[in-house]
């Protein structure tokens, strides 16, 4: 299990999802108010709560685990691999939409500035793992289809 590169990749997928639950994915600053957005929505003064964020990154946490476990199954680890960068994606998607969303339920627009920060780019990142993975899976089945021509 441990011998494979995807494992590896999968690994590290796993450890930079769960980063998130503790990065911010947008500071607001409105006047002198500064609100961090993270995973469970806006905190402070006009708080804005959600908790997709952190389902999704649960979802994709937990699949990463399981393509890992199945390790004698790749067709399987494939699609669910795919399922994963899909859902990673998703993520990504969902957490430019809900900041979006946690500033306009502030209600103020002229005086809101506000930066993406460290976790929506952290949340990229596993998408590169993912897709390495499923090359590396790739690989692997076709070695083995390649050693029972031989037999």
């Amino acid at each position: 299990m441990w011998q494979r590169i995807q494992t590896l990749y999968l690994f590290l997928a796993i450890l930079l999802n769960v980063s998130l639950f503790f990065l911010d994915f947008a500071v607001i600053k409105v006047e002198d108010n500064t609100q961090s957005f993270g995973m469970y929505g806006l905190e402070g003064e006009g708080a804005y709560h959600t908790v997709i964020l952190a389902v999704i990154t649960t979802v994709n946490i937990l699949l990463s685990l399981i393509v890992v476990l199945l390790f004698k199954k790749r067709q399987l680890q494939i699609k669910l691999s795919q399922l994963n960068l899909f859902t990673q994606a998703a993520l990504v998607a969902a957490a430019f939409f809900l900041v979006d969303e946690g500033i306009r339920s502030l209600g103020i627009t002229d005086s809101i500035t506000f930066v993406y920060d460290a976790a929506t780019f952290v949340s990229l990142i596993p998408m590169l793992f993912i897709y390495l993975a499923i090359r590396g899976i790739k690989k692997d089945e076709a070695l083995i289809r390649a050693a029972d021509r031989i037999r």
